[in-house]
């Protein structure tokens, strides 16, 4: 998998391997000890070691190596090479940490912890071409299928991957008992959300095409005290900006590097300055 910044690595293992062992501390001393289960494979594995006392990390292993390897074979990509060793280190530190305690007696506490270190370990590992999770797949231009074809009908395979989870959680209800679902639901929403800071970064290009330039600058820099990138500017070369949007309005557009938590703040200035300007949020590639 090509890196966020477009950047290839120059030791992808080392980094896969980090994020296996940071995604098994979020596991094994954070959410285990409470009852809560991750999602995909990796939450199958813990149930399945709960009713046949096998461990969890040999599962974990074990029941990820066969589709790893029908992806692997299906797009004659070498992507079993690259998983293993994030894989390798997932499932032999869950074996290492298994016997110490929770970080915290605190269930909530525990779900946002156990799934911020998943996220970072999972969003760590694909960044460099790894993956620790075989449901972890998702839509991406390194050869991975993005649907299944099931009785003729192309399905993506993101709501494959979310119906494949929910019903692992409402089976980890009656399992575990309705509380640590909950708590398990908490702690994959927080995986979810950070894998997905790892690619995009916490802040957003903005691109603003309006009539008055100048009053939205000043009212911009006066409320948030951002400012303007020029159109021709590297950044904007790099991120790969569409040349129609810019070049039938280029005279009146300006872009903007804008903080997640200034999004909201900075439409709404945006809105209240000049209703009729169009905002495009552009998506790093």
């Amino acid at each position: 998998m090509k890196s966020a910044s477009g950047d290839a690595s120059r030791f992808p293992v080392f980094y896969t391997v980090i994020g296996g062992i940071t995604a098994s501390v979020g596991l094994e001393l954070f959410l285990h000890p409470h009852d809560m289960i991750a999602g995909g494979v990796t939450g199958i594995s813990r149930l399945v070691s709960l009713y046949t006392q096998e461990h969890f990390g040999l599962l974990l292993f074990v029941l990820n190596l066969p589709l790893m390897m029908l992806y692997s074979l299906s797009t004659h990509k070498p992507m079993l090479l690259r998983a293993l060793p994030g894989l390798f280190a997932f499932s032999g530190s869950a074996i290492i940490l298994s016997p110490f305690p929770a970080v915290s007696g605190h269930p909530v506490v525990c779900a946002l912890g156990g799934g911020i270190c998943i996220g970072l370990g999972a969003g760590l590992a694909a960044r460099h071409g790894g993956l620790l999770d075989s449901l972890g797949l998702n839509e991406s231009d390194d050869g991975r299928p993005s649907a299944l074809f099931l009785t003729q009908r192309k399905i993506p395979l993101i709501q494959i991957v979310m119906l494949c989870n929910g019903l692992l959680l409402m089976t980890a209800g009656f399992v575990l008992g309705w509380e640590p679902a909950l708590y398990s639901a908490l702690s994959c929403l927080a995986a979810y959300e950070t894998t997905r800071l790892m690619f995009t970064g916490l802040t957003r290009m903005v691109c603003v095409i309006s009539n008055n330039q100048q009053t939205i600058e000043d009212a911009l820099y006066r409320r948030l005290r951002i400012q303007r990138i020029s159109v021709g500017s590297p950044v904007q070369k790099k991120d790969e900006i569409k040349k129609d949007l810019v070049d039938k309005k280029t005279e009146k557009t300006i872009v903007y590097h804008v903080h997640l938590l200034d999004l909201q703040r900075f439409k709404a200035i945006i809105q209240m300055t000049d209703p009729q300007a169009e905002m495009y949020t552009l998506k790093k590639e």
